[in-house]
């Protein structure tokens, strides 16, 4: 890369700014959804284990375990969406517009939000479609 001007100190601090500012922000945003990953990863387990323990087995159960598969590819689903939030960004740095910089920042972590927001929603369905193919196999 081929710079017209060197960077001045001003620059230098620009600079660091911005970065302990997307490092912070990041930080949090990452580490949230790192744990919704294993949540909805540990949730298909205890699915699994639960619709087991129900008796989930045999033709009379086949709606029940179509039910089911739906809700772990749900959760699936879902850590596929937090893995989204967790992955890194590029952001094109320029020493001449550090405005820009902190609009790619923000539409990043804007980015991070929706698929975060989108996660929890797909785990909070297929948790509620778990409970009732649960329920409505202990009940019969």
């Amino acid at each position: 890369m081929i710079r017209a001007t060197e960077l001045g100190s001003g620059d230098k601090e620009k600079i660091a700014f911005a970065w302990e500012v997307m490092k912070g922000s990041n930080e949090v945003v990452v580490s949230f959804a790192r744990l919704m990953t294993t949540v909805a990863l540990t949730a298909v387990g205890v699915v699994l284990t639960l619709a087991k323990l129900t008796g989930l087995e045999g033709p009379a159960s086949a709606g029940r375990l179509v039910w089911l598969a739906a809700s772990c590819g749900v959760y699936l689903f879902s850590s596929l969406v937090f893995s989204y939030a967790v992955r890194g960004q590029r952001l094109a740095v320029s020493p001449d517009d550090f405005e820009e910089v902190i609009e790619q920042f923000l539409l990043a972590a804007n980015r991070r939000h929706r698929a975060t927001e989108i996660g929890l929603a797909l785990l909070a369905i297929a948790t509620i479609s778990s409970i009732i193919m649960i329920v409505t196999a202990l009940a019969s």
